[in-house]
């Protein structure tokens, strides 16, 4: 395995896509990643009170490991994220709370 990055991402829910009956099993699913150490933070984007999306930052070598980790994902497989149009970038992160500054 190479050098991993930090990977900044928002992914936006398909239009008219109900996320309500994958949710627990998208939770449920974050432990084999969480465990694998690939997510840094993970959380769901609303707007006022309704799911929009997702917000994460993942912890992979390449853009396309980001993609591929997506894909595995309930939220996707169920034609609920938009993965095709992701927003996608590496990030440097600085400051990570409890954590002294980063270079």
């Amino acid at each position: 395995m190479g050098k991993l990055s930090d990977w900044s991402i928002i992914v936006y829910d398909r239009p008219g896509a109900d996320r309500t009956e994958a949710y627990d099993k998208h939770v449920k699913a974050l432990t084999v990643i969480i465990d694998l150490r690939l997510v840094v933070l993970r959380g769901q984007i609303n707007d006022d009170n309704n799911p929009i999306g997702s917000s994460l930052t993942i912890r992979v070598e390449t853009k396309d490991d980001n993609l591929k980790l997506l894909k595995q994902d309930i939220l996707y497989k169920e034609g609920i994220w938009d993965v095709d149009n992701a927003i996608i970038h590496h990030f440097n992160c600085v400051f990570i709370e409890g954590q002294p500054l980063r270079g």
